[in-house]
């Protein structure tokens, strides 16, 4: 609340004795020295502790000797960030364990309630710890992606702050959305390990992904190495194999996209790499399956400036006067 953001200025006064103190906040009293009336200035206050409003804590600068000066100096100190803790099945950060991750990654354009069916159905699974919805940033490869990043990003976050309890361990993640081009993935992968070392990270991808005609072991990365006037073939590498040796796979099964499986490989998975598992719900839990797509969304809003009826329950609420407000996907 605005009230809470704030710290009561002090009026100017011409004597405080020392044995006096003034409250300005119902938790906290400020001692004051004594000074000479009629000094146009504020009374330096000698110490302070430190001032919690929930959200934010205020500490005053100490002085160490009474005297006239400007109005004490405030300091925001932003409060430490505490990341909820799942309780779900086998699923536990604590003990000095690494946090386990799932990335799940994609254009949102829009955000949908079958995408946040999908993350909170991994979340139940027990295959991870938390998940993290990350919008792409910008695609120069897909014209399509015209809806900028940064509004994507937003939807997200009002989907997911507004669908789930502040507990519920679904967030969002910028990292990518504040680039000039979207980072691939082994890249994104890397950036994430490297910024969160208490995290294991594993990739979100649906059974599609695992058809014939796609190959993870042929996605590539930027050459960081290349210059202008080298080659243009060398301008990008190949970091499929590099992603599937160091990072874990999660397979969300998509109706219509079945892997065929063998006796020696019952999963259907090892053929396609070392660390790609299936989400698994735990017992007497089937997953909830839902249509991912929001090509859907989007040509159901095209051409419409006013009426969104047609696109009602499958976004959330807030997504949706988003939507409206910023009349996206009209055209």
């Amino acid at each position: 609340k605005r009230r809470n953001m704030q710290v009561q200025a002090f009026k100017p006064a011409t004597y405080v004795p020392a044995s006096q103190t003034r409250v300005f906040t119902s938790q906290t009293r400020v001692s004051a020295g004594s000074f000479t009336a009629g000094a146009p200035a504020y009374p330096v206050y000698a110490s302070a502790s430190p001032v919690s409003t929930g959200r934010v804590t205020y500490t005053s600068v100490n002085a160490s000797v009474p005297t006239y000066a400007a109005p004490p100096v405030l300091t925001r100190v932003a409060p430490q960030e505490t990341t909820p803790q799942a309780t779900l099945g086998s699923m536990s950060a604590t003990n000095g364990e690494q946090k386990r991750v799932a990335i799940y990654g994609g254009a949102f354009d829009p955000v949908t309630n079958s995408h946040l069916t999908c993350a909170s159905e991994i979340v139940h699974s027990g295959c991870a710890d938390e998940v993290w919805l990350v919008p792409c940033g910008p695609r120069p490869d897909k014209p399509k992606l015209k809806t900028p990043a940064v509004d994507r990003y937003c939807m997200c976050q009002i989907a997911v702050n507004t669908v789930f309890s502040p507990e519920f361990p679904v967030k969002v993640s910028d990292i990518d959305t504040t680039r000039q081009m979207a980072a691939f993935t082994y890249d994104l992968l890397t950036d994430l390990q490297a910024q969160n070392p208490d995290c294991s990270f594993s990739f979100v991808i649906g059974s599609d992904w695992l058809q014939p005609g796609t190959n993870i072991a042929e996605w590539t990365s930027l050459n960081h190495d290349w210059k202008p006037g080298m080659s243009e073939d060398d301008k990008f590498i190949v970091t499929g194999d590099k992603l599937l040796q160091e990072f874990e796979f999660l397979v969300v099964q998509r109706p219509g996209y079945d892997v065929p499986t063998t006796a020696e490989d019952p999963t259907g998975l090892k053929a396609f790499g070392p660390k790609l598992s299936w989400l698994a719900m735990p017992d007497k839990m089937t997953f909830i399956e839902g249509n991912l797509s929001s090509t859907e969304v989007r040509k159901r809003t095209a051409g419409k400036s006013g009426n969104m009826r047609d696109i009602e329950g499958l976004v959330p609420p807030g997504v949706l006067s988003f939507i409206k407000r910023g009349k996206h996907y009209i055209e």
